[in-house]
């Protein structure tokens, strides 16, 4: 529970008079619940609009696009490569009759997307390619309706969500351009209800969000317990019963954690549901600007309606972040060095800003006229009704340039003589030192985004000690130190010389194999220096060996292998990287091998994937521990299996680093490798010294080949915790985390 907030339990019964009728069994659905948008290149989300427009291009909002029934029949929002959205439904995703994932892509030039099965967490499963048009005819459809059949995917887990991942270029949009997604939803809750809105872990939610859910199979009644500490759900009074299967828990507090369960009854029996939990967001917005406009007309919103002044204006060019509009101040002649009104917007009725646990005021401005400020300053001016406070901001040439925008966050305290909890009108205004003045009526400034925050954890407050970055240097940062207590970057281990390899690749200059079974082809390759001469660089997408003789290489293999390499990935805003990968063919055939390193989101996910037919139980995955695991420096691999003792290990840099038993699967049926490219996609990053045994090889035979034999590993630490630099963790780093130990940078 947070800090100086106090317990918010409510619990309720809610009257409801069960149908039976109600109870479908199944239904398709849209989403419900955006859980993941990653946009790979760091820049604004485009798509088409309500009209189909993609001029500009038009920047679009995934989660008002994607989540609910489509905006409309022509709206969308494109994937480029390595782009993905992840969408949750209300209620597990089903097999039925015929297919039952449905999806809509506007354009025809056979875009492609690879579709996965999730749980809206950890867990997923690559089902099959999406490709729009009509590739075997090259007749181009559009939309195309793309749907998939689910039936006889085994999952270890229960699908509650669909990550679509772009693969490619083409079009107009640049990607797969998504319109809308449906899935079979199974709706029968059992006896306990099910089904919650907000999603069980939801982020972001509204303070305002009203909670929902799907009835048990018996119930008339409904008891809702909430709260914010885990441990008081269902264990105080209750009040006078209401009809409905909602309930409006009035506002809630921002950025906070709350728990929630439904208790299904009727006149004899009590069925107590499961605790959910959602997180509201930590802000409130003041003002967007995206809603005004220029129309006459009778949708007429013009910002000067709001903002009261004649030298405001709407920019619908230039804003902050992705937003479309931001509002524009052209200043008149303030030589008067008075506190001179320019903008005043009235909040009928006033606000309360001491609500739902707000402590702090920001907004974005930018300066685009290339200014001399001289002594200026802008301010916030904050009325009551009774008192006026004023925040103060000094422009600064020094600090201040064309075309960026600034951020502006003021502790709430700071205006501590007017009422917060009666905010009538919020003014934004400009002076200068009437001795010097430096503004006129030629420049101009844009602000955007005016939001209400709590106290959250802001990037330039977290220091060195704080391993996790959550602004609080404590026990989970000393973890993180114990946890390699006395590690050194220099190690020594016991060598032993392995077997002779079945292939090897050194990639010094070409794609020869060494062992003289599969070449590569005889083709163009971009080299780098590696561990041991040269390396071969793979550009994330076009970039792929195709290994000759591949079928009769691994005809030697069906027990047990080794795969080993040293790996460099590329800081790239692509992480969906496959390594290499066995033949497989999307939506039929899986991959027999396949390796992945860095998928998702940094530090990112690895996969070791071995055995025929591919399952779960032939799959070691994991999140890496340290975004240096894969990229932005050398580190030695080895990933092994050994079929009959079902074990299957991982390797870094000499050290076990991973491992599982139960993966009995043989290796077969191979007729194709490549490396750099496969499964998930395309690898960005070198690699050197390639080699591929026959057998499992033990940690002493890795170690030698990882190190030309001496055993000898010289290498930064990857752990943060080696403060003082010196390559080794001891009393010195913990003198260092101990001179900032619960040491808070929360603001404010």
């Amino acid at each position: 529970m947070k800090k100086g907030y106090s317990l918010i339990l409510a619990v309720i019964y809610l009257a409801f008079t069960f149908k039976a009728a109600t109870l479908a069994g199944e239904a398709f659905g849209y989403p419900c619940y955006l859980v993941d948008a990653y946009d790979a290149d760091d820049s604004c989300w485009t798509g088409m609009d309500i009209d189909g427009n993609y001029g500009g291009p038009t920047m679009v909002v995934p989660e008002q696009w994607l989540v609910g029934p489509p905006l409309s029949e022509k709206s969308g929002v494109t994937l480029p490569p390595d782009h993905w959205v992840e969408l949750q439904f209300r209620g597990p995703i089903i097999n039925g009759p015929g297919d039952d994932i449905k999806l809509i892509e506007l354009g025809p030039v056979s875009e492609q997307a690879l579709i996965f099965l999730t749980d809206a967490a950890d867990q997923e499963k690559l089902i099959d390619i999406a490709t729009s048009g009509h590739p075997s005819s090259g007749v181009g459809v559009d939309p195309t309706h793309i749907s998939f059949d689910i039936s006889g995917i085994d999952l270890p887990f229960e699908p509650r969500a669909i990550r679509i991942l772009g693969l490619d270029y083409g079009g107009e949009a640049h990607g797969f351009d998504i319109a809308s997604v449906q899935a079979r939803i199974c709706t029968d809750c059992g006896e306990a209800a099910c089904n919650p809105l907000p999603v069980d872990g939801a982020k972001n939610v509204s303070i305002n969000a009203i909670l929902s859910w799907s009835t048990g199979q018996f119930a008339d009644k409904h008891i809702v317990h909430l709260g914010t500490d885990i441990s008081d759900i269902g264990t105080s009074g209750f009040q006078q019963p209401q009809d409905a299967n909602t309930f409006d828990p009035g506002s809630l507090e921002l950025g906070t954690t709350y728990y929630w369960r439904i208790d299904e009854v009727n006149g004899q029996n009590v069925w107590p549901g499961e605790v959910w939990s959602f997180t509201t967001t930590d802000y409130l917005v003041i003002d967007d600007f995206e809603q005004y406009n220029s129309s006459t007309g009778s949708d007429r919103n013009k910002i000067s309606d709001t903002w009261k002044n004649t030298n405001v204006g709407l920019s619908e060019n230039y804003a902050h972040k992705c937003s479309k509009k931001s509002m524009a101040i052209r200043l008149r002649d303030y030589s008067t060095g008075k506190y001179t009104e320019n903008v005043v917007r009235t909040f009928t009725p006033p606000q309360d800003w001491t609500a739902t646990g707000m402590k702090a005021l920001e907004l974005f401005f930018s300066d685009i006229t290339q200014n001399s400020y001289a002594s200026s300053y802008i301010y916030i001016a904050l009325n009551d009704g009774n008192n006026e406070a004023f925040a103060i901001y000094p422009i600064d040439s020094n600090n201040i340039t064309n075309d960026l925008w600034y951020p502006w966050r003021i502790d709430l305290q700071e205006f501590q003589d007017i009422d917060l909890s009666n905010i009538e009108s919020m003014e934004i205004g400009f002076y200068s030192d009437s001795n010097n003045p430096s503004l006129s009526f030629n420049d101009k400034f844009l602000f955007d985004d005016i939001r209400l925050y709590t106290p959250r954890c802001l990037k330039e407050n977290i220091s060195n000690s704080d391993f996790n970055s959550d602004c609080l240097v404590n026990y989970c940062d000393l973890e993180e130190m114990t946890s390699n207590w006395l590690d050194t970057g220099y190690k020594v281990y016991p060598v032993a010389a392995p077997n002779a390899p079945v292939a090897w690749y050194e990639f010094d200059d070409n794609v020869n194999d060494s062992a003289g079974n599969a070449d590569g082809p005889k083709a163009t390759y971009t080299y780098t220096q590696g561990v041991f001469g040269k390396a071969i660089s793979f550009n994330g997408s076009e970039d792929v060996v195709k290994v000759y003789n591949a079928a009769d290489t691994f005809s030697k293999i069906s027990k047990a292998i080794t795969i080993a390499f040293w790996q460099i990935g590329a800081d790239s805003q692509y992480h969906t990287d496959t390594l290499f990968c066995t033949n497989y063919t999307y939506g039929s055939e899986d991959p027999a091998i396949a390796i992945h390193l860095g998928c998702w989101r940094r530090p990112g996910v690895y996969h070791w994937a071995c055995g025929s037919p591919w399952s779960f139980d032939n799959k070691l995955s994991g999140k890496h521990r340290y975004p240096a695991e894969w990229f932005g420096r050398w580190n030695h691999w080895a990933f092994t299996k050994d079929a009959d003792t079902g074990v299957m290990q991982i390797f870094l840099n000499g050290a076990l680093y991973a491992s599982r038993t139960g993966s009995y699967s043989p290796i077969s049926g191979i007729t194709s490798f490549e490396i750099g490219n496969g499964w998930y996609g395309g690898y960005d990053g070198a690699i050197d010294d390639f080699l591929i045994y026959d057998y499992a090889l033990t940690g002493p035979e890795i170690a030698y080949i990882a190190t030309d034999g001496t055993g000898i590993f010289d290498q930064r630490l990857l752990t943060p915790a080696d403060l003082n630099d010196d390559n080794k963790i001891d009393f010195g780093d913990f003198a260092l985390l101990a001179d900032h130990w619960l040491e808070n940078q929360i603001w404010p």
